[in-house]
């Protein structure tokens, strides 16, 4: 009954370890690559020549500010013809 015991308790020890080191080298890998990586950043057009209202722009950042916590950013805004 204790090699039992024992076999089981090596079998979970080994499988959390090996998940801390996905998550660890996962993080290293996310923090290397956002070192690395390169943001440009394009002038975009003015809302008024892409036809879209400027308060609802504001609508729509204050919206994406307010889910995201302040984390997101609104790159463009396209309007889809349906």
């Amino acid at each position: 009954m204790t090699d039992a015991i024992q076999l089981m308790l090596t079998g979970m020890g080994t499988v959390f370890f090996m998940l801390i080191m996905v998550v660890v080298l996962g993080n290293v890998i996310i923090r290397i690559t956002n070192t690395f990586a390169v943001v440009s950043n394009q002038p975009g057009k003015t809302s008024t020549s892409r036809g879209i209202e400027p308060a609802k722009l504001a609508a729509i950042v204050s919206a994406v500010d307010v889910v995201t916590r302040g984390k997101g950013k609104v790159s463009s805004v396209e309007k889809i013809d349906e």
